[in-house]
């Protein structure tokens, strides 16, 4: 007769975890220059020495006369002639008058005859002058100009805080396999596999 057997099976409770590390992660803003150049440049220039020579002064000595100064220095002679001229022939007529009728004179040969006398010992003067030097303006060659130095400027654009990023970590508990205890009997034999 076959025996009645008591099978037993256990499954213990497993359980499982499940965990996720902490992240951070962190990156740096990288730094951008901008600039602004502008070359130098001298603006410079050199300007020329300048010469005037004035010889006018030494040339009108010689005779050279300009317009105006001819027309003034003859205008003045001749207003000074024309006055001496007038006050001759004025002293000549009122003689005329006041001797022309007188017996035994002849005013026009005397006036003549003077006229002659006073021409021929009329005193000649040579005048002599320093002739005066060239007048002489010098203007010195200079250099003229502004320079300009430029400039360069440079700006660096940074964030003073580096950009970051937090992933906290998670653990997870589950039962993965509950616990259990079944039993059941069979005739004859053990069943270890049901």
């Amino acid at each position: 007769m076959d025996m009645i057997r008591l099978n037993i099976r256990q499954t213990m409770p497993r359980i499982g975890i499940r965990t996720q590390l902490s992240k951070l992660e962190t990156r740096y803003v990288k730094p951008e220059a901008h600039g602004d150049y502008k070359a130098p440049r001298s603006n410079m220039g050199v300007e020329q020495p300048h010469l005037e020579v004035n010889s006018y002064p030494s040339r009108h000595v010689y005779g050279y006369t300009n317009h105006t100064d001819f027309a003034r220095e003859y205008g003045q002679k001749g207003l000074q002639e024309m006055r001496k001229g007038m006050s001759h022939r004025n002293a000549m007529g009122q003689q005329m008058v006041n001797n022309g009728a007188r017996p035994g004179r002849n005013v026009i040969a005397e006036q003549a005859k003077s006229e002659l006398a006073s021409r021929i010992s009329r005193q000649r003067y040579i005048e002599a002058q320093a002739i005066p030097d060239p007048e002489m303006h010098i203007t010195p060659g200079k250099v003229v100009g502004t320079p300009d130095p430029g400039h360069y400027t440079t700006e660096i654009d940074t964030e003073s805080m580096a950009k970051s990023d937090f992933q906290r970590g998670k653990v997870e508990i589950y039962m993965k396999q509950k616990g259990d205890i079944r039993q059941w009997v069979t005739w004859g034999k053990y069943d270890t596999y049901a």
